[in-house]
């Protein structure tokens, strides 16, 4: 089973449609209808706004996340556009819109060498240790999340 058929399944689990969800995560109806149709793959950053609309984790509805499975230095660095090297600017700054900017947006660009230092702490710990936090996080977010900002996220339109 692919992720359009995973996902028609979660909506019709929540009772909701393909047209609620399009609107209030700003994918195209007929974007959403051709992915279940199709059976196909969704984009990691389309299937974070839907689990964050959904009230899901993202892992339930999109296989291709760059969090599992091999990772390849394509997915990495951003493709070389010419000879000498440089960067693919488009791809790198899609990535950026869609990513950093909105947060950077909501909580100042001093928040970002947090984030950094953060991924950098925790790719330096053991699988363990590193499961450990991210069952933290989830207890933490249970308990002690911030409705408000918790709003703004799921707010960001890209």
């Amino acid at each position: 089973m692919g992720d359009g058929k995973r996902l028609k399944e979660i909506l019709d689990e929540k009772g909701t449609n393909v047209r609620k969800l399009a609107k209030a995560t700003f994918i195209n109806a007929s974007t959403l209808y051709a992915i279940i149709q199709k059976d196909s793959n969704i984009r990691f950053d389309w299937a974070l706004r839907i689990a964050n609309e959904l009230d899901i984790d993202v892992h339930e509805i999109c296989s291709a996340t760059p969090f599992s499975g091999e990772v390849t230095e394509d997915e990495i660095y951003p493709t070389l556009k010419d000879s000498k090297g440089l960067l693919d600017n488009s791809r790198v700054k899609t990535y950026l819109k869609g990513s950093l900017l909105p947060l950077m947006k909501l909580y100042g660009k001093n928040s970002m060498p947090d984030v950094d230092n953060l991924l950098t702490s925790f790719y330096q710990l053991d699988d363990g240790a590193r499961q450990d936090v991210i069952e933290m996080i989830k207890g933490l977010l249970r308990n002690h999340r911030d409705p408000d900002r918790a709003n703004d996220i799921k707010n960001i339109k890209l």
